[in-house]
C-alpha cells in the first residue's frame, strides 16, 4: 500500500517520514524541497511562490516517478505529499487545475486513506524553501485536505502530539485497520 502523509507547510510531516525512514519503511521524500532547491540555483529557476503553474508540472513529473519506484516496493510505503497535494496547492494559487494533473491524481492511485498533519502554530517555521505564512499554511491546509475529499480519499487527521505518538498514530491505523476499503 502507498500510504500518504501530507498537510500544510510546517505542520511536522517530513520528521514523521524520517521516523518511518529510521524504522524501516519505504518512504518517499517531499519532492517540492527537492525541486525548490534546485530551482534557486538556475538563473530562471522555477520557483512555487513565482510560478505555481510550471513548478506544479515539475512536482508532477518527479511524483509519478516516486511512484513508479514505489510500485515495485513489494512493502507498504509513505509518502511525503501525492499527487493530489498538486491540485491543493493550484486551488490555493487561484489556478486552473490542467487535465494533464487531474488525469494523473485518477490514474496514479495511493491507499484510500490518507493521513493529514493540522496547522500547529508551535512546530510551524519559515526557511528558504517554506516562505509562507502560518496563515498561508493554514489555508493550504484546507485545500489539501479538500483536493483528498473531492478524490474520495479518506482523511484522518494526525493528532498535534510530539513526533513519536503521530507516527505511532498513524502505524497504528495502518496495521490495525488494514485492508482500508473504500
Amino acid at each position: 500500500m502507498k500510504y500518504i502523509i501530507t498537510g500544510g507547510p510546517g505542520s511536522g510531516k517530513t520528521s514523521i517520514i524520517d521516523i518511518l525512514s529510521r524504522q524501516g519503511y519505504a518512504t518517499f521524500p517531499e519532492v517540492s524541497r527537492t525541486l525548490i532547491r534546485q530551482q534557486m540555483q538556475l538563473e530562471r529557476g522555477v520557483l512555487p511562490w513565482k510560478n505555481m503553474k510550471d513548478f506544479a508540472i515539475l512536482a508532477l513529473g518527479a511524483m509519478r516517478q516516486q511512484y513508479h519506484e514505489a510500485s515495485v516496493v513489494n512493502e507498504t510505503c509513505f509518502f511525503d505529499r501525492g499527487i493530489p497535494d498538486i491540485i491543493g496547492y493550484l486551488y490555493f494559487s487561484e489556478l486552473v487545475l490542467s487535465s494533464e494533473i487531474s488525469e494523473a491524481a485518477a490514474a496514479h492511485l495511493y491507499a484510500p486513506v490518507v493521513f493529514i498533519c493540522p496547522p500547529w502554530p508551535e512546530i510551524y517555521v519559515n526557511d528558504p524553501e517554506r516562505p509562507q505564512t502560518f496563515e498561508d499554511a493554514r489555508k493550504l491546509y484546507r485545500h489539501i485536505k479538500n483536493a483528498y475529499e473531492m478524490l474520495r480519499y479518506t482523511v484522518i487527521e494526525v493528532p498535534k502530539d510530539i513526533v513519536s505518538i503521530r507516527t505511532e498514530f498513524i502505524l497504528d491505523a495502518v496495521h490495525n485497520h488494514q485492508p482500508f476499503v473504500i
